[in-house]
C-alpha cells in the first residue's frame, strides 16, 4: 500500500506548467482512497486553480488539518467551501479559528452563508485520524498561536509532514520520538528560516543528520538560501525540492 503526498501551494512550482506558485503552503496528502488537505495556501483561486490542473476537485477532499492561523495557511478555506455541496472536516487548533478583519481575514474564516458546511474539530492533543495518519497535539508558537504538524506511518517509520515547525525542528523531533519511540525518518515541508541565516541551517542540516532524518523534501518557508545552505552539508541529493506538482510517495 502507497501514500501519495503532493504539492499544491507553495512560492515555487514546476516549470512550464501552469500551476500558480504564491506565498503559501498546502499538501495533498492520498492513502487508502482518501484524500486530505493539509492547510489551503493564502488566496483561494490560486488553490483551485492547482488543484483542477491535478485533477483534484473540491467534493473530493474528505478532510483539510490546518497547521496554524497565519494567512498564508488558512486563506483557501472558504472558497473550497464554496466550491462544495457536502460538509467538510476541517481540523484546527482553537488559536487557529479567526475572524473577519479590516484588510483580510485572521486564521480560519468561515461566513456565516457557508456555516453549515464546515465541521470544525478542535485539535487539543494527538488525534489519529486514519490508520496511518496522526495529527500532533498543539505546539506553541506564540503570539497566542499553536501550531499543528502531521505524522504519516511508513514501512521505514514516520515521517512528518509540516508547514513551518515555528517552535523548533528539534521540538518536533522529540514530540514524535515521545509519542511513537523513535525519530522520524522523513520531513516533509518547510522549517522556518530567514533568507540568509546559514548558522541555522547548519544547525537543521546537523539536526536532520544525527537523526538519521534521510527523506527530505523542502519548501515554503526553509526558502531557497536555506535549501542551499542546507544542501552544503547534506548534498545535493540529501534534500529535495518540494514545489507545487511535486509529488513524494511512500509504502505504508
Amino acid at each position: 500500500m502507497e501514500a501519495k503526498i503532493t504539492s499544491v501551494y507553495d512560492e515555487g512550482a514546476i516549470e512550464r506548467t501552469s500551476l500558480i506558485g504564491a506565498k503559501g503552503f498546502s499538501v495533498l496528502i492520498e492513502v487508502k482512497g482518501k484524500k486530505i488537505l493539509f492547510d489551503t495556501g493564502m488566496r483561494g483561486r490560486y488553490l483551485l486553480h492547482n488543484l483542477a490542473f491535478l485533477e483534484v476537485k473540491p467534493e473530493e477532499i474528505d478532510q483539510v488539518v490546518i497547521s496554524h492561523g497565519h494567512t498564508s495557511h488558512t486563506g483557501g478555506v472558504d472558497d473550497l467551501l464554496r466550491n462544495r455541496e457536502q460538509p467538510l472536516k476541517i481540523y484546527a487548533h482553537s488559536s487557529a479559528v479567526g475572524g473577519k478583519k479590516l484588510f483580510r481575514p485572521k486564521g480560519i474564516f468561515i461566513p456565516e452563508d457557508q456555516a453549515g458546511k464546515a465541521d470544525i474539530i478542535d485539535v487539543e492533543d494527538w488525534i489519529e485520524i486514519d490508520d496511518k495518519i496522526h495529527i500532533s497535539s498543539p505546539m506553541d508558537i506564540g503570539g497566542g498561536l499553536t501550531e499543528v504538524f502531521m505524522v504519516l506511518h511508513t514501512r521505514k517509520g514516520p515521517v512528518v509532514i509540516a508547514a513551518c515547525s515555528h517552535a523548533g525542528l528539534d521540538k518536533v523531533m522529540e514530540s514524535v520520538k515521545n509519542k511513537f519511540g523513535v525519530y522520524p525518518k522523513g520531513y516533509i515541508g518547510g522549517v522556518h528560516m530567514s533568507k540568509k541565516d546559514r548558522k541555522k541551517a547548519e544547525e537543521i542540516a546537523l539536526l536532520f543528520s544525527e537523526k538519521n532524518c534521510q527523506s527530505l523534501y523542502l519548501n515554503h518557508c526553509t526558502g531557497v538560501n536555506g535549501m542551499m545552505y542546507i544542501r552544503t552539508i547534506l548534498g545535493l541529493e540529501g534534500v529535495k525540492d518540494f514545489y507545487v506538482g511535486t509529488t513524494a510517495t511512500f509504502e505504508l
